[in-house]
């Protein structure tokens, strides 16, 4: 709905019903901010490129956060991507889906690439989850 550029800055918020795709996965959150790495040309020359005149070095989302991709998807109230990392951190009422299964906690980091996932529950509580067996008869 709203995006604002902070070319000096090198980044750029967008707010509202942010939706953001990249191969099979999507990102949406209600407000999402890009830091970008700085151009080799320094400021002016950057600001002349454009948003492309870096590559995305991190994103923050906000509000109600969903990362969806065709094996796993997961929600929270706030998710880090850090590209360097090739990892996304999820803090706040998260749930993991992945086919029936679902899992509860309070911090939950996804290693992309490797596709391993680490969930981690609020002080003092446990991770929460429904695990159904393959090949399990539906009920």
């Amino acid at each position: 709905d709203l995006y604002l550029r902070f070319v000096l800055c090198q980044r750029l918020v967008l707010v509202g019903d942010v939706d953001i795709v990249q191969n099979d996965a999507r990102l949406r959150a209600d407000r999402i901010t890009m830091y970008f790495s700085a151009s080799s040309g320094g400021a002016a020359q950057g600001a002349q490129q454009g948003l492309g005149s870096g590559d995305i070095e991190r994103m923050i989302a906000e509000g109600e956060v969903y990362y969806i991709r065709p094996a796993q998807d997961a929600r929270g109230d706030r998710a880090v991507y850090e590209v360097a990392q090739d990892s996304v951190t999820f803090s706040g009422n998260v749930i993991v889906m992945s086919e029936e299964n679902v899992i509860r906690g309070e911090t939950l980091v996804l290693q992309i690439g490797s596709r391993r996932t680490t969930i981690r529950p609020q002080a003092g509580q446990r991770v929460r989850g429904v695990f159904v067996p393959r090949g399990a008869p539906a009920t």
